[in-house]
């Protein structure tokens, strides 16, 4: 019986006629935060494995892959479908020292993270974030503000004490606003006991706090 030869392709003809197939990769990410789980090829994140995967751009997750990027900092955007890569920003107590909120014309703050105001006529105080974190307070002109994205906690709440004028210890009333109530809304609080002057106290999770009369 003849033995079958077998045929070896042409090593140069292959390689001309060779076609590089560009890997596929997948991100997997939690539906409900939107932090991404996992970033790889198609064949090892998908479906199977994950609940909630979408295509990724291959020099973006190459990035990611190689630790250039922190996966820790990409999130995705539960609206567009898309990865973001974006600031993660926990909110900590700087300290347990109840602050008061200094009054702008004797304050040396130019750039408030957390911006109160107190309508006089209205008796409606008023509290925004910075648009630098994502709110709608606007810094004075001329003053440089680069908007990062943020991912936030949330449900992180702001609380907040009104006293007597510049007297911690006689409290008229208390109020709390949360992180997404801020996000790209001003919160107004129409009810509020205070008197005529009043001073507002807090324990500070941003660091510059301002308040300001109209």
């Amino acid at each position: 019986m003849a033995e079958k030869q077998i045929e070896i392709p042409d090593f140069d003809e292959w390689i001309a006629n060779y076609k590089h197939t560009p890997a596929v990769y997948n991100a997997a990410f939690d539906v409900e935060t939107g932090r991404v789980l996992s970033v790889g090829p198609d064949h090892t994140v998908n479906e199977k494995e994950f609940e909630n995967v979408i295509p990724l751009e291959a020099d973006i997750a190459e990035k990611i892959i190689s630790s250039e990027i922190s996966m820790s900092k990409c999130f995705i955007d539960p609206d567009q479908g898309e990865l973001e890569i974006v600031e993660r920003r926990d909110l900590y107590k700087i300290d347990d020292v109840l602050h008061r909120i200094i009054v702008r014309k004797y304050s040396e703050i130019k750039k408030p993270d957390i911006y109160l105001e107190h309508n006089v006529k209205t008796n409606i105080l008023s509290v925004e974030l910075s648009e630098e974190f994502g709110g709608t307070y606007k810094q004075q002109k001329g003053i440089d503000v680069v908007k990062r994205k943020m991912f936030w906690n949330g449900e992180t709440q702001l609380d907040f004490t009104i006293t007597d004028y510049n007297d911690p210890n006689i409290v008229t009333d208390n109020f709390s606003v949360t992180i997404n109530d801020l996000i790209g809304n001003k919160v107004e609080l129409k009810e509020l006991n205070m008197n005529r002057f009043f001073s507002v106290y807090t324990r500070r999770l941003f660091k510059n706090y301002m308040i300001e009369e109209r």
